[in-house]
């Protein structure tokens, strides 16, 4: 039988659970019913373990029901972080990690050398190769340097030491502090603080979308593979239906959510022809692929139709590419309301105003999905005297939900 540990090899396992029991919260043990209750219980102990003053339970009957709550503005730093600082190491691997950086203290060695100097020194045989891989490994993090001499390579420790930085330049500690509740990839300043004895006694946020530090991993392999403009394979699990997906495109932007912190990614899919985009917390896996040649094309393709984006969404498959027209004509007291004008300028993105008349104005906008625009179009209920679109089925949705308000609060009657 396998032994609990609260080390763990992957991330993307535990990376579901944390987000089920922060944003869903209060589940049971039968509610997780696509792995045994012996896997939820270990979940369910490793939460406990790294976020054990935010963990809640309560009873209902029998069960036991469990949520994380974070009040992001009562704290100074995300504690989610901590579930990143609990990656598994071999024995081999801390051992050899010391007396590497033991043998390079004062000295420069080849891969050969470094490998014998551990047989001699500390009586240990490792193999040659994994003596090279842990080498480049830190030499690629910047622990060491590499330096070849003819056909040699040797190795020497970097001596760039956070703590030397921290303390000749004493404001950087507040930079890291700002820095490490930003998300994306504030992680990294977590690591930093804990390495440098820093704490965060200034920054605090209202809203903070903490949860959506869990793609961090994957955003960090989708930035690498737009840097270097080649195609992605994700891996993905639709959020409607749960059914999973592989699919090969060209990564090209990253979309942030100001109202949710929601990140989404934007693709090119080569045999479509199509722009597409995909929720980054429903992609389980990046594999970073061909550099693609055309990238620059591509690119150039999304900036042209970017103005006809409303949220994320490239409209239906079946019609990719066509426009759906909205048409609103809204009433104000232009005396009194000016705000209601102001507030179409600032949030109605591409679309455009135009005056009918005193107190009638028109709001106009082509998008590639009006359903997107639907919550938004709703918050002038009370003003509109028109609306009108293209979409079919968004406009007999909105004027059944208008009949439905009239028929529960007898809009006509009195």
């Amino acid at each position: 039988m396998a032994v609990y540990s609260e080390l763990i090899k992957s991330f993307d396992k535990v990376r579901d659970y944390v987000r089920d029991f922060y944003i869903f919260g209060f589940r049971t043990r039968e509610d997780y019913n696509t792995k045994s209750k012996r896997t939820y219980d270990n979940e369910k102990r490793r939460i406990e373990s790294w976020l054990s003053d935010y963990v809640h339970t309560e009873l209902s009957g029998h069960k036991k029901k469990v949520a994380v709550k974070i009040d992001c503005s009562r704290i100074y730093q995300n504690p989610l972080y901590k579930c990143f600082k609990s990656a598994t190491y071999t024995e081999n691997d801390i051992k050899l990690h010391f007396i590497i950086m033991d043998i390079l203290e004062n000295s420069e060695m080849t891969a050969s050398e470094i490998t014998d100097n551990i047989v001699s020194k500390y009586g240990m045989v490792f193999d040659l190769q994994t003596v090279r891989l842990k080498l480049k490994e830190y030499a690629d993090e910047g622990l060491i340097i590499q330096n070849k001499i003819g056909k040699s390579v040797l190795f020497r420790k970097s001596n760039l030491y956070i703590d030397d930085i921290a303390n000749n330049f004493p404001m950087l500690s507040d930079m890291i502090s700002f820095f490490s509740e930003e998300i994306p990839f504030g992680v990294v300043g977590s690591f930093i603080m804990d390495k440098a004895d820093i704490a965060n006694s200034i920054f605090t946020r209202k809203h903070a979308y903490m949860v959506h530090t869990f793609d961090d991993e994957i955003l960090l392999e989708v930035c690498r593979a737009m840097e270097e403009k080649r195609e992605v394979n994700i891996s993905l699990v639709s959020l409607k239906n749960g059914k999973k997906i592989n699919s090969t495109a060209i990564p090209l932007k990253i979309h942030s959510s100001v109202q949710t912190g929601r990140n989404y990614l934007i693709m090119y899919n080569e045999p479509q022809k199509r722009l597409f985009s995909a929720r980054l917390d429903s992609i389980k896996s990046v594999k970073i692929g061909e550099v693609c040649g055309e990238y620059d094309r591509y690119y150039e393709f999304y900036q042209n139709n970017e103005c006809y984006l409303w949220g994320t969404s490239f409209g239906r498959e079946r019609k990719h590419g066509q426009t759906e027209h909205i048409h609103m004509e809204i009433l104000i007291d232009e005396n009194k309301e000016q705000f209601i004008l102001k507030r179409l300028e600032r949030e109605g993105r591409n679309g455009t105003i135009r005056k009918l008349e005193d107190g009638r104005y028109a709001y106009d906008a082509d998008v590639f999905d009006a359903n997107e625009m639907s919550p938004w179009i709703k918050t002038f209920i009370g003003r509109i005297a028109v609306f009108d679109t293209t979409n079919t089925e968004l406009k007999e949705k909105f004027y059944n939900d208008i009949q439905r308000l009239y028929d529960m609060y007898g809009g006509d009657e009195g």
